[in-house]
């Protein structure tokens, strides 16, 4: 969907596109982010067996979002799930809006990307949902 940053922001504030989310560590600054299925809705109707995403509530909205079996994704992985930079995954525990697991990790190599607790990442998309 090819859509100017003004009209998905009117979609917004319309009602149009039920979850959008500002995850700008600054929240004075906006870094939208929508949920994927708000906009399919928009082009071909209501995704069958989810229904109408404006009808949906935020418990189901973060389980389409985030992996339940897990309790925590490493640090790629919130980036690839906020489609964000590292610099942005960093500047959001370093506010205190995510919460890094502790641990002793190596300097590089796969297993070198912190990680962030799940219960964190659901708690600042609720804070940040634009409505």
């Amino acid at each position: 969907m090819d859509v100017s940053r003004d009209r998905l922001m009117n979609m917004v504030e319309d009602g149009r596109l039920a979850w959008a989310f500002n995850i700008s560590a600054e929240r004075r600054r906006q870094e939208l982010r929508i949920l994927a299925i708000s906009l399919i809705e928009q082009q071909s109707g209501p995704v069958v067996g989810i229904g109408a995403t404006k009808n949906l509530r935020l418990p189901e909205v973060l389980g389409l979002i985030l992996p339940q079996v897990r309790p925590t994704l490493k640090g790629i992985e919130v980036q690839r799930l906020l489609a964000c930079s590292p610099g942005l995954v960093k500047d959001l525990h370093l506010t205190g809006q995510i919460t890094r697991v502790r641990e002793r990790l190596p300097k590089t190599g796969p297993n070198a990307s912190p990680r962030f607790t799940c219960a964190s990442i659901a708690r600042f998309l609720e804070e940040r949902r634009i409505t």
